[in-house]
């Protein structure tokens, strides 16, 4: 709705614009008449540029198409100027004689006249998108430290490394074999979250391998009390934004395995193909009310995941969540084609 607005407004400026030009005439009534049909005109030409031949044409590529798509539509737009001359336009402003229908000199001249206004628009549209492009980017750059500080806050937080470092100094103390396992589970977790987490995207199959430490690590922690499933779909090479899966699992962890809970469920499904990423974790909940299920519903946790995704792919993810008296479901879907 906004939209149309915006250009209703755009096209009514115009016409405006365009009478106001031709105000020297002693007779405005035929100028007002013969811009309602220009401007028209003008719109024809943008929207089929805007809507069609750029991205259908131009975009992918098709260049001779394209040229000859402008040279048709050029033609299409200049015979609809002259028919309506014909008809009422030359009678209307008092011209006599023989007015040939088309030639090449006139052609020329509608085709810039008439996509004149459309270019320019196109260009201050593009102008603006590039700017708020260069903003965004801006944003998830200085965002990004911030993230990765909190992540290392909250979601890998001091609470879950003080535990860890105190299991595996006691299976250490009593030459646990479970102590090296740890060790490398640790370590891998430690590596993506300090080193490979700084670019930009890596891959699916990355990411899952890390949540794979992360699980091991903590059905070491939990032994026989926690139950949890872990399953992987579809193509593991698509490229995805690192932590946010992460992050979830995680979450699932820090509100789903307390202690009032007797035997914790963790249910996890990631699937990924060339065109989306979905990423569902299910987890047992604490029937306690008040401020467990308070912090559990809008913890940081959770907060910092909807961030991320909000400065990462803005409009291009899905995020729903299933709060249940027992349970707790938290689904994402992620948009790769746009």
């Amino acid at each position: 709705m906004q939209t149309f607005l915006k250009h209703t407004l755009l096209w009514i400026s115009i016409y405006v614009i365009y009478t106001y030009m031709m105000s020297y005439y002693d007779d405005l009534k035929p100028r007002m008449a013969a811009n309602v049909v220009n401007v028209a005109l003008f719109m024809a030409a943008y929207y089929l540029l805007k809507h069609v031949q750029i991205p259908y044409l131009y975009n992918r590529g098709k260049m001779g198409y394209f040229v000859l798509s402008i040279a048709i539509s050029a033609f299409i737009i200049s015979a609809i100027c002259r028919i309506n001359g014909i008809l009422w336009m030359d009678a209307y402003f008092g011209k006599e004689g023989y007015i040939p229908f088309m030639t090449i000199g006139s052609y020329l001249l509608k085709t810039v006249r008439f996509y004149t206004p459309a270019m320019a628009i196109l260009a201050w549209e593009s102008h603006q998108e590039r700017r708020k492009e260069k903003e965004r980017i801006q944003l998830l750059e200085k965002e990004k430290l911030t993230n990765e500080l909190k992540f290392l806050k909250a979601q890998i937080n001091p609470h879950f490394l003080f535990n860890t470092f105190n299991n595996l100094y006691s299976y250490v103390v009593n030459q646990s074999p479970k102590a090296p396992d740890m060790i490398m589970q640790l370590s891998g977790i430690l590596d993506y979250v300090l080193y490979k987490s700084q670019e930009k995207e890596v891959l699916l199959s990355q990411e899952v391998n890390t949540i794979e430490h992360f699980l091991k690590l903590e059905q070491i922690r939990y032994g026989e009390r926690l139950e949890v499933s872990f399953q992987t779909d579809g193509d593991m090479s698509v490229p995805i934004s690192p932590l946010i899966l992460l992050s979830i699992v995680e979450n699932a962890f820090k509100h789903g395995v307390s202690g009032d809970i007797d035997f914790p469920k963790i249910d996890i499904e990631i699937k990924g193909t060339s065109e989306s990423i979905y990423c569902r974790a299910w987890n047992t909940k604490s029937k306690l009310q008040g401020e467990i299920n308070d912090a559990y519903k809008e913890g940081i946790g959770l907060s910092n995941i909807k961030r991320q995704l909000n400065l990462v792919y803005p409009q291009l993810h899905e995020l729903t969540i299933d709060d249940l008296e027992d349970s707790f479901c938290l689904s994402l879907s992620i948009n790769l084609l746009a």
